[in-house]
């Protein structure tokens, strides 16, 4: 009596597993791992809640400067920012604190820096909660 062995199996014959649904799978989770480090990425560095912004300046002569400008942020919490100007290297040429103390939910201002040189823009910058 002759037995015969089945017949070999070969890679074309062998069922798919996962096929198009597993790569469909890896791209979207690739994609939203993309995007939220996006998001994430897009807000380093800002204070949640504190917006600052610098509305105008004007260079008044080579040893001033005025600038307007607005701060919001929550109401009872007391917040400094930095209110600069700078040359055309962006080195600062004059530098003042300003503070908003709790009770107020926004700040509209304007200043005149004294600079030590020609400036050529101001701003306001780094509001943080103290």
């Amino acid at each position: 009596m002759a037995t015969s062995a089945p017949p070999a199996s070969t890679a074309s014959e062998r069922p798919r597993r996962g096929g198009r649904l597993g790569y469909v799978l890896i791209g979207l989770l690739a994609a939203v791992m993309a995007v939220g480090w996006a998001v994430v990425m897009a807000n380093v560095g800002q204070t949640p809640g504190i917006a600052a912004q610098t509305i105008t300046f004007s260079i008044v002569n080579d040893s001033s400067v005025q600038i307007r400008y607005q701060v919001a942020k929550p109401k009872d919490s007391e917040v400094r920012c930095v209110v600069d100007a700078f040359d055309t290297d962006f080195a600062v040429v004059a530098h003042k604190e300003i503070t908003v103390p709790p009770g107020t939910s926004e700040l509209k201002r304007s200043d005149t820096l004294q600079t030590s040189r020609r400036a050529t823009g101001a701003r306001i910058k780094d509001c943080r909660e103290i």
